[in-house]
């Protein structure tokens, strides 16, 4: 039965340790023990299965989920994802002044370092809170 305690206490840590995945390798090798244990395999055994079992997922299982979380970084979300996006101005922007843009269906504030005039097109090549930082479509 402490096998499957084990495995709740290897999975917190891996939750609180994200990105590693040893606590998750020792999490498996927990669970096949606790299996066993269910089966009626003697105390020994349950070890041997669990370190047998760890280290083959540490070394096997482990560099997959660490390639699939090194594509997953390459993949932007939220507002990462404006960054370099066409957007149309809606509201004329000067260096003095703040204007505004809109992109898919979302109006953001926008400032520039030039002045960008209202129907243009300007490239996200910031996003700060929720003012983003633009440039003319032909500087870009």
């Amino acid at each position: 039965m402490y096998w499957f305690i084990l495995i709740f206490v290897f999975v917190i840590f891996e939750i609180a340790t994200p990105g590693a995945f040893y606590s998750m390798c020792l999490a498996l090798g927990a669970l096949t023990a606790g299996i066993a244990s269910l089966f009626g395999a003697d105390r020994y055994l349950q070890y041997g299965i669990f370190a047998v079992i760890s280290l083959v997922s540490i070394f096997a299982v482990r560099p997959i989920f660490l390639r699939a979380v090194k594509k997953m970084k390459g993949v932007q979300t939220n507002v990462d994802a404006l960054i370099d996006q066409t957007a149309i101005v809606t509201e004329k922007i000067t260096p003095q002044k703040c204007g505004f843009i809109k992109i898919g269906g979302e109006i953001w504030l926008a400032e520039s370092e030039s002045e960008i005039e209202t129907g243009s097109e300007a490239i996200i090549k910031e996003v700060s809170g929720t003012k983003v930082k633009v440039v003319v479509k032909q500087d870009a």
